[in-house]
């Protein structure tokens, strides 16, 4: 399997944090929050969950473990995030393009 941090998984990322905010902002709607609530907390969700992909470790057995989200088309290269991007970076933006009329 070959990793590649090439460009191409900035717009993967940025795809996957609207579809995950898109999520949300249903899920809120479901519940009855308005949409100016529903804005605001998706965006600190996407903005919370994003520092944790970017900046987190996890410990287990005594060993420091990062999250990794990859993206694969054939499964035999993993498109994997470089230092250039940060989810965070982009979070608020994101978040709230889930809720623009299309």
């Amino acid at each position: 399997m070959e990793i590649d941090y090439g460009p191409s998984y900035a717009k993967l990322g940025l795809q996957f944090q609207y579809q995950w905010s898109t999520l949300l902002r249903d899920a809120l709607k479901k519940h009855g929050i308005t949409d100016a609530q529903a804005k605001a907390i998706c965006g600190d969700f996407a903005f919370d969950l994003s520092k944790l992909i970017d900046e987190s470790e996890i410990q287990a057995d005594g060993i420091s473990y990062r999250p990794v989200i990859a993206f694969t088309e054939d499964e035999e290269t993993l498109l994997v995030q470089s230092a250039e991007f940060d989810y965070h970076e982009a979070a608020y933006a994101t978040a709230a393009a889930a809720f623009e009329k299309k």
